[in-house]
Order: structure tokens, then C-alpha cells, then sequence
């Protein structure tokens, strides 16, 4: 593979890593009534498209006189690809970013029957009507125009993937350190308990506004911990909406019982 064919190749995965941020975000801003910015990253770019037009370029290119064939291998490249990502991401993050746990001919919520045929009416379509339209796109565009381009726009995706990546393992870090406020938080309320029980004991009102005073702290801390939490959950969950990661449910079904308990309380 030569170097111009290389650059050709990163400029359809930039293309199709646009195009399926906006097809993933249309659909679910219709899905959801209102906007989403769907995709692991932040920017407008879904990789995982981009990685699978080209393995759809390169596998199903030389079968375009079969259009049976290239259903067929749409479907079970595709499905291969979307197992696999999806086998890597609750891997290296703990969480479920898409289940099809509820639909029929499932394997592990990661593939099933409806998306895996999807897949191959796209590969149909990417074949024979999107990449003819893309591929005469870009070669009318400059080699010495489109390699800045894209340098820039790779570059830019590659720090936006690291960013978001490091975000998402925060929330594992954080959600961790929130238990250990929480574990401290009761213990602390606990010492105030058994000192109040004790008596004659010359310091106990100093030793209780102590304890009050590190409780205070410890619960400022933890509101702006949940408070960070919970706007990066929100974002993921819009952009996946059917995620699914214990510790992450666990923080959530206890932001609604506080949510309740407000409620009940006014």
C-alpha cells in the first residue's frame, strides 16, 4: 500500500466516522425528543463507523458484481466488528455500552438477528450508492490539501479519545472514592453516637463539633463528586441509551431515592 492510498483510505474513515456520528445522533435525538451527541467521544465522530467502512471497503469491494454476497458479508463482518467493540469497551471500562439482551437471536446483548441484517442492507448501500459518491468526493480534492486536513482532524480525534477515555475511567475511580466517603460518613456519624452515649465526659462537645466539622467537609466533597458523576453518566447514557454497568446503576438508583427523599421531605 502506497502513501497516497493510505491518505485516501484515512479520509474515508474520517468521512464515515462523521457520517455515523450524525446518522447515531439523528436517530437518537429522534428516539429521545431531544438533542443527543451520540458516540464514545465528544467530538462529531463515531470511530467505530469509520474503522468499519473500511474493513467493508476492503473486504466487500471485490464482490461488487454479487450483491447477495455483499449482504451476506455486511452482515457477518459487521457483526464480527460490533462483537468484538463491544467485547473491548466492557473489558477495558466495566460497562455495557449497547445490549440487545432483550432481542431475539442475541449473542451476550452484544450482536443479534435485527442489527446483524441491518447491517448488511447498509452494506448494500455503503457499496453501491454512499462509497461511489464518497470515494468520487475525495479524489477531486488535492493530496497536498487533504493531508493537513486530515492530520489535523486525526489528531484531534486521537486527544478527544484519550480525554474521553480518561473521563470514563474516572467515573470508576470516583464512584470508588464515594464509597469510601460514604464508609467514612457513617463511621463518623457513629463515633458522634457512641461519644453522646458516654458520661461525664469533659470533651465530649468538643469532640462532637470536631466530627461535625469533618462530616461537613466529607459531605462537601461527596456532593461535588456526585455532582461530577452524574453529568458524565448523563451524557453516556444519552448517548447509550441502553448501558449497563453495576456500579453505575448503583449510583443512579440511589440518586433517585435522594431525589424521593427530597421530595417527601418539603
Amino acid at each position: 500500500m502506497d502513501i497516497n492510498h493510505l491518505i485516501i483510505l484515512l479520509a474515508y474513515f474520517v468521512i464515515y466516522s462523521f457520517l455515523g456520528w450524525v446518522l447515531e445522533s439523528v436517530y437518537k435525538t429522534y428516539l429521545q425528543k431531544k438533542p443527543v451527541n451520540s458516540g464514545f467521544i465528544f467530538g462529531p465522530f463515531c470511530p467505530i463507523y469509520g474503522f468499519g467502512a473500511i474493513i467493508l471497503y476492503l473486504f466487500l469491494d471485490g464482490f461488487k458484481s454479487n450483491f447477495v454476497v455483499v449482504f451476506l458479508i455486511g452482515v457477518i463482518i459487521f457483526s464480527i466488528w460490533e462483537c468484538l467493540v463491544g467485547y473491548l469497551l466492557e473489558k477495558i471500562f466495566n460497562t455495557k455500552y449497547w445490549d440487545y439482551s432483550n432481542e431475539k437471536f442475541n449473542y451476550k446483548g452484544r450482536i443479534c438477528l435485527r442489527m446483524s441484517l441491518t447491517w448488511g442492507v447498509l452494506g448494500v448501500f455503503f457499496i453501491y450508492v454512499l462509497h461511489p459518491f464518497i470515494s468520487k468526493f475525495v479524489s477531486r480534492i488535492p493530496l497536498e490539501i487533504l493531508s493537513p486536513i486530515l492530520a489535523l482532524i486525526l489528531i484531534s480525534i486521537i486527544i478527544d479519545f484519550i480525554f474521553s477515555s480518561i473521563k470514563v475511567k474516572n467515573i470508576e475511580i470516583r464512584l470508588s472514592k464515594l464509597k469510601e466517603i460514604q464508609a467514612t460518613l457513617n463511621q463518623k456519624l457513629l463515633e458522634i453516637k457512641n461519644i453522646q452515649n458516654i458520661k461525664n465526659l469533659s470533651t465530649k462537645s468538643l469532640q462532637i463539633d470536631s466530627l461535625k466539622k469533618t462530616i461537613d467537609e466529607l459531605r462537601k466533597t461527596e456532593n461535588l463528586l456526585k455532582f461530577k458523576v452524574y453529568k458524565r453518566i448523563l451524557r453516556l447514557k444519552r448517548a447509550f441509551p441502553t448501558m449497563k454497568s453495576q456500579n453505575i446503576t448503583e449510583f443512579l438508583n440511589q440518586k433517585i431515592e435522594s431525589i424521593k427523599k427530597e421530595k417527601r421531605e418539603r
